[in-house]
């Protein structure tokens, strides 16, 4: 069970996450994996010009009321006596790399954009079906 390590509280009204679902696998040795967590609200003025979008309908069904952004970032190998500080290093990183794209004002319309047209792909075909041609 994922443990919540940090949490970040946005101007833009976001709230990021940090989860550790760190694994010991052998020995003393484990992979840190840590989970961004963030939840956006769909407004529907952020979609208005999709509303002549064929699929309108079922995508906005889809997306629902919130969009979920998750990230993963995995280290294995990692030996017990460095877990606390790879774990801080990548917290820093993350913050220090990747926090300021969520506090943008405009993230959160951007990030359901691209939530509507990965579903709107799906739904028309557009994705390129694994190895269909070989």
């Amino acid at each position: 069970m994922p443990t919540l390590i940090r949490t970040w509280h946005l101007a833009n009204g976001l709230k990021v996450e940090i989860l550790d679902d760190t694994v010991s696998y052998y020995g003393d040795y484990s992979t840190v994996k840590l989970i961004i967590r963030c939840k956006v609200g769909v407004k529907r003025e952020c979609l208005g010009p999709f509303e002549a979008h064929p699929h309108y309908k079922t995508i906005t069904e889809a997306l629902g009321a919130e969009a979920e952004y998750v990230r993963e970032i995995t280290k294995p190998g990692v030996p017990g006596k460095n877990l606390a500080g790879v774990k801080a290093f990548l917290v820093d990183k993350f913050e220090e790399n990747a926090l300021g794209y969520f506090e943008r004002e405009d993230f959160p319309q951007k990030f359901i954009l691209k939530k509507f047209n990965e579903i709107s792909e799906k739904l028309s075909g557009k994705e390129r079906p694994a190895d269909a041609d070989r």
